[in-house]
This record gives structure tokens, sequence and C-alpha cells, in this order.
């Protein structure tokens, strides 16, 4: 955590230092980021650092951490009431993810990057730990949607969740794909991750719910 000098800063400066880190993390792998670097974009002295930050592992925690805490706030907001529709819950959950993305393209890129590593050096295998902690989470949302009968009870609840969960990993990469999308010039020429409308991301993320609930069989 930040030390409390830290948060003694104005707001402004605070953001302007959270993204300076947020772009070493984000472009570079831990072990390449450099508070070197930190230090002369914020034209600090170095004792001045580590009056906010302990160290280089306790400053890319906090990353995460503050990562983490935007995308619980999102998916609290998405779930709060009840749902009839899980898959276009998920829909209105990705796309209020995708406002917050564009409002905070280095918070996200950073967090993207990392909940997908498999080797991380602070965090083991984050991808594999992000999806446990998705199943446990979704699960009593998904129970409940089989008790009420608008879901298959024949399929094992954990495979259902960790199937919706790949595909959530996923969208991106197939974004990338179609669309010719380089996320990281992305943000440094226009300080957004995405080049596309909210409409068209929405007709994808529609398409890949219809793919769900219909299959890919020809309807007869």
């Amino acid at each position: 955590m930040p030390l409390k000098t830290f948060f003694n800063l104005k707001s402004e400066r605070q953001r302007e230092i959270i993204d300076v880190c947020l772009e070493e993390f984000g472009f570079n792998d831990y072990n390449e980021a450099s508070l070197n670097r930190i230090i002369k974009k914020l034209g600090i002295a170095k004792g001045s650092f580590y009056r906010y930050f302990e160290n280089k592992k306790d400053l890319y925690e906090y990353l995460i951490k503050s990562a983490k805490k935007l995308n619980q706030t999102i998916f609290n907001q998405t779930f709060k009431g009840p749902v009839e529709d899980i898959l276009e819950a998920w829909v209105n959950f990705y796309l209020a993810a995708v406002k917050l993305d564009n409002e905070y393209p280095l918070f996200s890129y950073f967090g993207y990057k990392v909940f997908l590593e498999r080797n991380n050096v602070i965090l083991g295998n984050v991808a594999l730990k992000s999806k446990e902690a998705g199943i446990k989470l979704l699960k009593n949302l998904f129970k409940q949607q089989q008790d009420k009968d608008l879901i298959r009870k024949d399929i094992d609840l954990d495979l259902m969740i960790f199937t919706l969960l790949q595909i959530n990993e996923g969208f991106m990469d197939y974004l990338t794909i179609k669309y010719n999308i380089d996320f990281k010039e992305n943000i440094k020429k226009r300080n957004q991750l995405f080049p596309i409308s909210l409409k068209t991301i929405k007709k994808e993320l529609e398409g890949f719910a219809k793919i769900i609930r219909e299959g890919i069989r020809r309807q007869k």
C-alpha cells in the first residue's frame, strides 16, 4: 500500500503518479519495468518517490489491487439486482467495462495484461487464479438461474461458468484480430483503449451470446 505521504498529495498529483506507473508496468514486464524511468518521467528525486511507496513490489501490488477494485465495482453494479437473463447481464457487464476502459485506459490495459499472465513473478498463475475466483463468485448466481429453470440443469455449473469466463477473456483477442487493434498504440496515440464504437462492440457481444444460447448447429 502507498505510504501516508502519497495520500497527502492532491488527487490530481496522485493520478499523475499512478498513470506514469501504470504506463511503465503496462508496457513492460515486471522485471523490465524501471523505477528510475518512473522517477525521471515524474521529475522528482528518488528519495521523494520512496516516501510514496516502499519499493517496486509494493507499488506493483497496489496497482493490481486498484485494477481489481475497478472491475469489482462494475460487477457489483451489474449484478446487484435480480438477473433474469445471465447472458444479457454479461453483455451489459462487458459494455460497462468498456466504458470504464476508455475512461481509465492505462488501468484497464495494465489489468488485462496482468490477469492473462500464467507465470507472474509476484502472483504466480494469475489467469488460473482469476478463473478460480470467478467460478466461486458466480456459482450462486448460476445456481439461482438453474433453480428458476432459466438455464440448463444437465451441465455442470463449474463447466458452464468456466466456459463463459473463457469467452470473456478471449473476446479482446477476437476484437484485436477482427478490427486489427493495437491496444498499446491506441492508448499512446488516442489515450483510449477501444477505437471502435460501443454499438459495434455490443453487436459482437450479442453474437457471442447467441452462439451460447443456440449453439452452432443449423436450426431446423
